[in-house]
């Protein structure tokens, strides 16, 4: 049960609290180098988009008859993967580790790379990107458990949201990759990208060497000292040289894995009881809004909608690398104002945008694709830039704070496979039959995205508990969970057994 003590030792815990939350050069260090999961999971995701503008992948494999079905598999084959990535991804983190959970998704990621890169026939790249999708599933439902595990409570919006900035990132390499070997006249030229694919796979299982393990892991597999040792050196400031606040949350979280620890971690048991069948319910909702939007779908096929547009290979690449530039300046909005404004209101202010920027674009769909009225193609253009920004500076990093951090340290693998099995499994829905329906259906496809959006938004500004500046085990409490040690109370028991019981002040 939390207990309280007496309103002014609260309030005094509560100033002390402020003056000693601050953020390491560690934890910094740590969650920028574990963001570059989000790194290799962007570039996998994105790399056949720019490839399938490549002339001389079309002439290898887009020249039949089926060319539109083969694209749609490519694309829908890659998110098939990662939907069984997401789910592979927790029975190896709660066994082995966060860290080692990323080191099997990279090693898939370098086996695909070469696989895809060395491809002749479409049967062989289909499998390639299937099993990329594998290890980017893996490594996109992983790595924002460990950043959020490792991050303080005041700055986990930031240091999590990282994660979003590494993917989009990786969109701008990916297209610029894609556009500089655009010019190389060989039949080796889309391959090019695949190698650097590789490279990037092999780059994140090296930088894993450098990461601790969650100390919220090691505390749950009963490795008390290491944990709170890693806690300590996570967490200790200039602020706080004493590591006062991080004996007080390993005070917390070794209290709440103890509460935890003996109850059940099946996903029958999730949905049977109430307040986790509220997180699982949370955690799908956020990507039936985020992917029902048409991100995915749009940001796979930008260098492809540009051509519908009447622009050349070497515009069409040209513009989707300004395209994820603009993408990459929305995240860094995101991450800078998650802490402030909240997660709830920045999802709920980029559904409502979203829907309204669709809206726009259905109609300039409708009459100038595949058009040659000018104003009427710089706007649709320019709608795409727009709509980028939009996304990513109010969803994209905000959705993947959000479905790691509501959930408890027992279940939090589990619950992020729950939150990207929506994720891909939406993106599947709206990614993989993007090209039929917009050849059949046209502009009305894009009406789907507006209802979904919509509706999904609604429900989601009545339902989401805010969590901002929470901390893990705090967050408990938003979902009707008993909190086993309140962390006031804990950094009261901590500064009063150094200061020998003394009043705080």
């Amino acid at each position: 049960m939390t207990t309280k003590n007496s309103t002014d030792a609260s309030s005094d815990t509560g100033d002390l609290q402020t003056r000693l939350a601050g953020t390491s050069k560690r934890v910094i260090q740590i969650c920028i180098t574990a963001a570059l999961g989000g790194f290799l999971y962007g570039f996998s995701a994105n790399a056949m988009s720019g490839t399938l503008a490549q002339p001389s992948f079309i002439a290898l494999f887009l020249t039949s008859d089926d060319a539109t079905s083969r694209m749609d598999g490519l694309l829908g084959g890659f998110l098939a993967g990662a939907l069984i990535g997401s789910v592979a991804q927790a029975p190896i983190s709660n066994t082995w580790g966060r860290r080692r959970a990323n080191l099997v998704a990279a090693i898939v990621s370098v086996i695909s790379g070469i696989l895809q890169a060395a491809s002749y026939h479409i049967a062989m790249i289909l499998f390639a990107r299937t099993m990329c999708g594998v290890g980017a599933g893996m490594v996109l439902a992983n790595s924002p458990v460990y950043m959020s595990e490792v991050a303080p409570h005041h700055t986990r919006g930031l240091l999590v949201g990282l994660q979003g900035v590494g993917i989009v990132t990786a969109y701008i390499v990916c297209s610029l990759c894609s556009l500089i070997f655009s010019f190389v006249q060989h039949p080796v030229q889309w391959r090019l990208t695949f190698i650097v694919l590789t490279v990037a796979a092999v780059g994140f299982a090296c930088s894993l060497y450098f990461l601790p393990e969650s100390p919220r892991w090691l505390m749950e597999k009963g490795r008390d000292e290491q944990a709170k040792a890693e806690l300590e050196r996570l967490h200790s400031t200039k602020a706080d040289p004493n590591g006062t606040l991080a004996r007080a949350e390993a005070a917390q979280i070794k209290a709440q894995v103890d509460a935890e620890r003996h109850l059940p971690k099946s996903y029958i048991y999730i949905f049977k009881t109430p307040h986790l069948r509220k997180r699982a319910l949370c955690s799908i909702l956020l990507w039936i809004m985020g992917q029902g939007t048409g991100i995915t779908a749009i940001a796979n096929l930008i260098p492809v909608l540009m051509g519908g547009l009447g622009f050349g290979v070497t515009l069409q690449l040209g513009l989707g690398c300004a395209w994820t530039v603009v993408a990459i300046l929305g995240c860094l909005a995101n991450v800078t104002y998650m802490d402030r404004i909240g997660r709830v209101k920045l999802l709920v202010i980029g559904g409502i945008t979203n829907a309204i920027i669709l809206s726009i674009m259905t109609a300039l769909v409708k009459f100038y694709l595949d058009t040659t009225y000018q104003p009427g193609i710089n706007a649709l253009v320019a709608l795409y830039f727009i709509f980028g920004f939009a996304f990513t500076s109010t969803i994209e990093c905000t959705a993947y704070v959000y479905g790691s951090e509501i959930w408890p340290t027992h279940l939090r693998s589990q619950g992020s496979t729950i939150a990207y099995a929506s994720f891909f499994g939406n993106a599947l829905a709206y990614s993989a039959p993007v090209d039929l329906a917009l050849k059949n259906i046209g502009w009305r496809y894009y009406l789907v995205f507006v209802a979904v959006t919509v509706v999904s938004t609604a429900i989601l500004a009545l339902y989401f508990p805010e969590t901002k500046s929470l901390t893990l085990e705090g967050i408990n409490a938003k979902f009707g969970d008993q909190v086993a040690i309140d962390l006031r109370d804990a950094i009261v028991a901590e500064v009063q057994g150094e200061t020998g019981g003394k009043k705080l002040t």
